[in-house]
């Protein structure tokens, strides 16, 4: 398994990330950085656990999913999956739990659940479901950072629309055909601290899903209008109710 993490001043937060894949009781993996030349502690920390990291950089990049697209020619893993690095995984044997429900199997998709944790409040809440291919778009249905990704999926389907800055995992999933093969696996994987790109810029991040969407021949500009709107008067309420959004 080969587990990306983009990197940017993460310096507060990385080496919880990298600690919880450490500690994994499931050892088959192998961590690659992307760091867009970070001017904090950052590139110190993955120097201290360069004996952890199998490649890494350190150079300007054009956002999170270009450094993924940098880092995913040199993943070796059959399956991919992608952490921010203020994402960890929840517990010592959330990859063994994964591993051990994919058996002798082989899937496209492996989707899990995660828990989006406010520091500052306490708060937190569970979010993510199995892969339904009717309903992405709709709804980002699944939880990217505890979705495995079989690599075979980036050779067929091509990396990552980095003109996207906020929404590019959606784009590429729906790439995706109905026929992808898939396993639920309804336990939580990872931890996300409340604060990442997608979730401080909702109003840019609708944009961005909107005009996703509008160029999808599944949804087109109609339809992607609709969700838009959907999307939008339902933020303020669950913003005022302090749950997913």
């Amino acid at each position: 398994m080969s587990i990306i993490v983009a990197t940017w001043n993460a310096a507060r937060t990385l080496e919880r990330c990298i600690d919880s894949i450490r500690v994994q009781q499931f050892t088959e993996w192998e961590l690659l950085i992307a760091d867009g030349e970070s001017t904090d502690q950052t590139v110190d920390i993955i120097r201290r656990h360069q004996s952890t990291v199998a490649w890494w950089q350190t150079k300007k990049d054009a956002g999170i999913y270009d450094a993924w697209n940098q880092a995913l020619p040199h993943a070796q893993g059959n399956y991919i999956c992608f952490l921010g690095a203020d994402d960890f995984f929840a517990s010592s044997t959330s990859l063994a739990e994964l591993f051990e429900a994919i058996g002798d199997e082989q899937y496209d998709l492996v989707t899990s659940r995660g828990i989006i944790f406010n520091p500052d409040t306490d708060k937190e809440y569970q979010f993510g479901s199995a892969w339904n291919y009717n309903r992405i778009g709709r709804r980002m249905v699944v939880c990217h950072p505890g979705l495995l990704h079989h690599h075979s999926l980036f050779q067929s389907h091509g990396s990552f629309d980095s003109s996207y800055r906020i929404a590019a995992d959606l784009e590429f999933l729906l790439r995706l055909p109905s026929t992808v093969s898939t396993l639920d696996v309804p336990k939580v994987s990872v931890r996300i601290e409340a604060g990442g790109v997608s979730r401080k810029n909702v109003l840019k991040r609708l944009a961005e899903q909107r005009a996703i969407l509008a160029s999808c021949e599944r949804y087109g500009p109609f339809r992607a209008r609709l969700v838009w709107l959907d999307k939008l008067w339902r933020y303020p309420i669950a913003r005022w109710l302090d749950i997913s959004h």
